[in-house]
């Protein structure tokens, strides 16, 4: 390493101060210096085949750590392909920023001039979906072009931070080309600190809310919990205040797992109308870290009880959503827990394993969910603990991410923030990325959307077994036009031969049924190899999903 960095050499320094490890990218001409400058002690970057898994990639893993990921790409075309998974990654609260070169200053002009790669107002791509802050009484989006050395260093120090406070969302730092290789004569800033303003009225609408809210709690003798994404950092709080108040939990999609060391926490999801019943009668609903979105919701349609509180480090999008007896702004969840543990015990209201239990048995016996249910079994007997599942929005997909056990908090990414469907095969380059077993859980039409990082997942050697379901086509598109009658057109697709395809990637590749399935994957999950596991069987979809809603 020189004596002085480049400007790509002082980013990759910046994002090593904040434990970044690895990033993910893919080189363009105008983006090399970031791979000239890379050395012992910076981030490695790991390249993908296509730009938009440099972001799924990252918010792969960005959901299993819950640290800051970071992808770099190039201009124009390349960063504009990253905005599906940008989206999807902002929308779902994931810490993720995108490092792009820009045109040269030297080749700028007024207006443009049709410089290779070039655009207007690159940043503005990213504008709508980037995180927003507030930052001395002044909103702020996090997307910026920059135009000089040292306001590209600063901006990126300064989107560490902001990245990296809750809420989570993305953020994007544009850079020109020719800035990208330059000296960096300046000396590094230090770690970018938000000045607290308010703390007074901080304070005080804290010390309100918990007054009026462990008044509320002492007057009710059935109390529930809400634990959505925002909650994950606080698993063991929110499982010590369910024991606690008796409470059970009921979680998101992003929420699985939170509190799961509780007796009281619910294995099965609220779509399932015990569930439902359940959270209905409860008196009093504790939410901590959900925005309560329309498809953990059932779009609103759900009976929350009559005594809702939200804490949150943006409860604002919650209470658009229902009618709240009181909400609190704060991202300092264990805190609130703390105090809310000073207050008396409750007694148990609902055995929610029984409960849970039987919601499972009922699905093993009936026609439409024996299948999918089976699938979610053999994955839970055999996919280790400390692995990862990424799931897509596929069929088998809704299954693994909303009905299997989660075990722990942050094991099983699943995308119905934004809901885009070719995510699991790239985001699951980034949870391998941690040497971690990572099961993919996809359809024939979600694998297609990526299917040449095949190649990246072999170069790099990662630990990656893909599960796919071939059930000819888009499966959940075909059952919304049956359940809707609309004849089924454009869900029909062509299947390759997957197991010429899995060679000619040098992937292991076997073909079973869901009877055998549990043995293939346990298999498979010692393997670091990567690997194609494919099973065709029909599986009809569940009650998560929006056609199902309105069933018993």
């Amino acid at each position: 390493m020189s004596a002085r960095p480049t400007t790509a050499g002082v980013i990759l320094d910046l994002l090593a101060r904040a434990h970044v490890k690895i990033g993910f990218g893919i080189p363009g001409v105008h983006n090399l210096g970031f791979w000239n400058a890379l050395a012992p002690g910076r981030p490695t970057i790991m390249n993908v085949r296509h730009e938009q898994t440099c972001v799924y990639a990252a918010d792969g893993l960005a959901r299993a750590t819950g640290s800051l990921a970071v992808a770099f790409t190039t201009t124009g075309p390349g960063a504009a392909n990253t905005i599906g998974a940008f989206g999807e990654a902002a929308i779902s609260g994931s810490p993720v920023l995108v490092i792009s070169s820009e045109i040269p200053m030297k080749n700028r002009r007024d207006g443009f001039r049709g410089v290779l790669h070039e655009m207007v107002d690159q940043s503005s791509l990213f504008a709508p979906l980037a995180k927003k802050v507030e930052i001395n009484g002044k909103k702020v989006t996090l997307s910026k072009s920059t135009t000089s050395a040292q306001e590209a260093i600063d901006t990126v120090n300064q989107f560490i931070a902001l990245l990296s406070q809750a809420p989570h969302g993305c953020g994007y730092v544009g850079i020109p080309a020719d800035i990208l290789n330059q000296e960096f004569t300046v000396n590094v800033p230090e770690s970018f600190k938000l000045t607290e303003s308010g703390k007074a009225e901080k304070e005080s609408s804290f010390s309100e809310f918990i007054s009026t809210l462990k008044n509320e709690l002492s007057a009710v003798k059935k109390v529930a919990i809400w634990a959505g994404g925002g909650a994950t950092g606080t698993s063991e709080k929110v499982a010590e205040l369910s024991e606690h108040l008796a409470a059970p939990i009921f979680t998101s999609f992003a929420g699985r797992g939170v509190g799961i060391a509780s007796a009281h926490y619910l294995a099965a999801p609220v779509h399932e109308p015990e569930i439902a019943r359940a959270l209905a009668d409860a008196e009093l609903l504790l939410v901590f870290g959900s925005q309560l979105d329309g498809m953990n919701t059932k779009n609103w349609t759900l009976p929350f009880p009559a005594r809702v509180f939200v804490v949150d480090a943006d409860p604002e999008i919650a209470t658009r959503n229902i009618e709240v007896s009181g909400s609190l702004k704060t991202s300092d969840l264990a805190g609130v827990i703390n105090e809310l543990l000073q207050t008396p015990t409750h007694s148990p209201w609902l055995d929610a394993q029984s409960l849970a239990t039987s919601v499972r048995q009922r699905l093993q016996s009936e026609a439409k969910s024996k299948a999918g249910i089976q699938l979610v079994s053999a994955i839970e007997s055999a996919w280790p603990t400390d692995g990862q599942i990424v799931c897509d929005m596929a069929v088998s997909g809704y299954w693994t991410g909303v009905y299997s056990d989660p075990r722990r908090v942050r094991r099983i990414s699943y995308p119905v923030g934004w809901g885009t469907l070719g995510f699991a095969l790239p985001a699951s380059i980034g949870s391998a990325a941690m040497n971690k077993p990572t099961l993919v859980v996809c359809g024939d039409g979600g694998i297609a959307f990526a299917i040449g990082e095949l190649a990246t997942i072999k170069q790099e050697n990662l630990p990656i077994t893909i599960l796919l379901h071939d059930d000819g086509g888009y499966g959940m598109l075909r059952f919304d036009q049956q359940v809707m009658n609309h004849p089924e057109r454009g869900v029909d697709l062509f299947s390759p031969d997957w197991q010429t395809l899995a060679v000619a990637y040098g992937f292991a590749f076997i073909e079973t049924v869901l009877e055998n399935l549990a043995g293939v994957l346990a298999e498979r999950a010692k393997s670091n190899e990567p690997g194609i596991v494919l099973i065709k069987e029909t599986i009809y979809p569940p009650r998560s999903t929006s056609p199902r809603w309105n069933e018993g």
